[in-house]
């Protein structure tokens, strides 16, 4: 996901850069509209790209930092209970966030279940493996004593 995304933010950027070129080519023959219609699509398509892209689940020691396509959420230690899978509407099995008022938080980070998969993991798909791994850095993060 992370290629396809990363991909998607390069070639957009250097469409939209050389669409750019032409319009301030032939300025005098484009519209202002369609220069300010083409400007607001690109700002758009690359911040999604971009945000899709950076979705991640990242852990530091002032907390964890669960970073989506809409929305970015900063929990601090001491408001976390624990992590656990569960299912997700989007995929069987997803890492969840249990606070201590008794929230959950979803997570980009999901398990993969494919036992034949020529991609290494990377991203916030892992392999069954990886995704017991992580839970056990977690609880060792939560523990306050990081590996």
């Amino acid at each position: 996901m992370r290629l396809f995304t990363g991909t998607l933010a390069v070639l957009g950027t250097l469409f939209f850069a050389f669409v750019a070129f032409q319009m301030a080519a032939h300025w005098q023959q484009v519209p202002l509209v369609a220069v300010l219609a083409f400007t607001g699509f690109a700002a758009v398509w690359l911040t999604f790209a971009w945000r899709l892209h950076r979705t991640a689940l990242v852990v530091s020691r002032s907390g964890v930092r669960v970073r989506w396509l809409w929305r970015t959420r900063t929990i601090v230690w001491e408001q976390v209970r624990g992590f656990h899978s569960g299912p997700d509407w989007l995929v069987p099995e997803r890492l969840w966030l249990q606070l201590c008022d008794g929230t959950k938080v979803r997570t980009p980070v999901r398990r993969r279940r494919a036992t034949v998969h020529r991609l290494h993991d990377g991203g916030t798909a892992l392999a069954s493996e990886r995704y017991e791994e992580l839970l056990a850095d977690l609880a060792s993060w939560k523990a306050g004593v990081p590996r």
